[in-house]
């Protein structure tokens, strides 16, 4: 190997560390250093992919090793800047931003929005923004232009975000940092803008404080929508803090019982341990505490003495989750008479020694409670709750494309109301076996489809039922068909109003008796029979040359629980057709995700097939 490695295979290694690959990028790199060790390039990508390890000396030396061999790579003090940061080394990190402005002609708008993020810790925001006005100006447009044209993204939508925020544009703040997330290939991205923001959280100057923990909030709340670990479950821990006396007056170190007998059992249990005073995130810690009261999947809340926060937050928590909630006390507390009908697991913790029996009831019932769901909480089992998030509607229609390499074809995410949606060839009703599309006005997309492609009065009332009744002439006197059937009918109206040039009907939910749909079992055996479907002319009431298909999300409005498996097996059902069926005239497959919530769904599953290629955004426009 030359003092120049090959160009694809550095660049290969530079997306391993883009999406979070650090161990997979390691070996090779360290090969490339032993073989190049003049190349600047290799020692900075080392020297990049220790610090997001968190191996901060290291970091620094590559780094450092890397400006000796060229001194002028703007990207190199920028990284040894961030390293610095990490390092609470604010005076090198601002000389090394400093450093990467003057570079670039004041044209590095990392380089810059970092600089003034460290001057804004130190309360010199005002006379740097002064300075250097031009050059911020002159990056938000550069900014805006990469982001049309899709290029150094997500960075580019992060530093458009600051500079909303220096400028005290707080909307376009939010939505640039949204779309950032959105377009990031791994977590460790949101690194270097949750530090921005934490360095301008810690300005003097309470406006720009208070916009950082604002950002920060928005920062934190997407990430875990975006980039949790779906196997990860959470115990969020109720209970006081320090030392208290307990009913007989013995001094109980609280602390040392979430040390030592709490977070040891709870972690034992396969749970990352969480209590309040470790959430460390700047912003609001009230409202970081309600989300964890309701999202940990379990809790565990220490009655042992009269807490008035402890018995505000289990209230809290018995009205939001139904379970799984376990209470604990220390051997000599009593309980108030609200809950001394409550199974209490009862602990001795004495002398810094942990309670064999109170630990394993407690995991016990941790395992028990994830395993059975059986409701724990009094006030859902006398009122019946159902607490959810709200789903938070997407307005835009943005289009995020995600490339199947070595191919010519793509996945694609579409966003919005499917009203909004155009020029995609076929678009698929989930429906029940029956094949009875739902009515005008039920909250599906199969009464959007009937309703949209019906023929309308001048009033807009429905003259004739189009869709619905060539799919009846089709069932004829048959009254179902069998599971994951998909059956095609002309577009009706929806072909001069959107485009689409049929509409494939999915047997993908079946009835059950008594308890209304579920999804069919091997619900990812629709995708498989629609796409097969695109290229059966004789079938699909086209012909050939149908390309892109648009599927809703199968199933998940009916499932109780977890529906990410669900959704991987129907992009893992899509992949596998294209691959299997490269002549395939399809070229775009489609998901439709309406909400945030699903949009954070469909990417964060699409992002763990390593055959996918980083997402492309554009916009299309409403035309509503």
């Amino acid at each position: 190997m030359t003092e120049n490695p090959s160009t694809g295979e550095l660049a290969l290694i530079e997306a391993w560390i883009a999406r979070g690959q650090f161990e997979r990028a390691l070996e090779p790199l360290q090969k490339l250093v032993l073989a190049n060790p003049k190349n600047a390039r290799v020692w900075k990508c080392l020297g990049v992919l220790r610090q997001q390890q968190k191996r901060h000396q290291e970091a620094e030396t590559h780094l450092l090793h890397s400006l000796e061999l060229d001194d002028t790579d703007v990207d190199a003090h920028c990284s040894l800047g961030g390293v610095y940061l990490s390092l609470s080394e604010f005076g090198k990190a601002a000389a090394r931003f400093e450093r990467g402005v003057e570079l670039s002609g004041n044209k590095s708008t990392f380089a810059l929005l970092n600089y003034l993020a460290v001057r804004a810790r130190e309360g010199f925001l005002d006379a740097s923004l002064r300075r250097y006005r031009d050059a911020i100006d002159a990056g938000r447009e550069h900014c805006r232009e990469d982001i049309v044209a899709g290029r150094n993204l997500p960075w580019s939508c992060f530093d458009l975000a600051q500079i909303h925020l220096l400028r005290g544009e707080m909307k376009p703040c939010r939505e640039s940092i949204t779309q950032g997330i959105r377009l990031a290939n791994a977590a460790w991205q949101l690194n270097s803008a949750t530090r921005v923001y934490s360095l301008l959280a810690e300005s003097p100057d309470e406006q720009v404080r208070r916009r950082a923990e604002e950002a920060l909030e928005l920062i934190e709340t997407l990430e875990r929508e975006y980039f949790s670990d779906p196997n990860e479950k959470r115990c969020f821990v109720i209970m006081p803090f320090g030392k208290k006396l307990d009913a007989a007056d013995v001094e109980v170190n609280f602390d040392d019982v979430y040390e030592h007998l709490i977070k040891p059992t709870v972690e034992a249990a396969g749970l990352k341990c969480i209590r309040c005073d470790e959430v460390d995130e700047a912003g609001n810690i009230h409202t970081r505490m309600f989300q964890l009261i309701w999202s940990a999947e379990v809790s565990i809340v220490d009655v042992s003495v009269p807490n008035p926060n402890v018995f505000y937050e289990l209230g809290i928590r018995h009205a939001l989750r139904k379970a799984v909630t376990i209470i604990i006390r220390n051997k000599n507390a009593t309980l108030p008479f609200n809950i001394v009908n409550m199974n209490a697991i009862e602990y001795d913790f004495a002398s810094g020694k942990g309670d064999d029996v109170a630990q394993a009831r407690i995991r016990n019932s941790i395992s028990t409670g994830l395993l059975e769901g059986r409701p724990d909480s009094h006030v859902s089992e006398t009122l019946d709750l159902r607490i959810i998030d709200r789903p938070r509607v997407i307005g835009s229609c943005d289009v995020y494309t995600y490339p199947i390499q070595g191919t010519n074809k793509s996945m694609a995410l579409i966003t919005g109301d499917l009203r909004n949606v155009r020029a995609i060839d076929v678009w698929v009703n989930s429906e029940n076996t029956n094949m009875q599309m739902a009515r005008y006005f039920d909250f599906a997309i199969s009464s959007v489809i009937r309703f949209e492609g019906a023929r309308k009065t001048r009033t807009g009332h429905v003259a004739e039922d189009l869709i619905q009744h060539e799919l009846n002439e089709i069932m004829g006197n048959e009254r179902s068909v069998p599971e994951a059937e998909v059956i095609a009918t002309g577009p009706g109206e929806l072909k001069s109003k959107y485009g689409v040039k049929a509409i494939f009907h999915a047997a993908a939910v079946r009835g059950v008796v008594g308890e209304g749909y579920e999804p069919i079992p091997g619900i990812h055996r629709c995708v498989t029979n629609a796409l097969a479907l695109m290229d059966d002319p004789q079938r699909n009431g086209v012909g050939i040359g149908l390309s892109s298909i648009l599927f809703p999300l199968l199933g998940i409005g009916f499932v109780r629980g977890d529906f990410r498996p669900l959704l991987e097996r129907e992009v893992q059902a899509a992949l596998e057709y294209l691959s299997e069926n490269p002549a395939s005239d399809v070229e775009t497959v489609y998901f439709l995700a309406w909400s945030e919530q699903e949009l954070a769904l469909c990417q964060s599953v699409l992002r763990c097939f390593e055959c996918l290629g980083p997402p492309i955004q554009t916009n299309r426009k409403s035309r509503r």
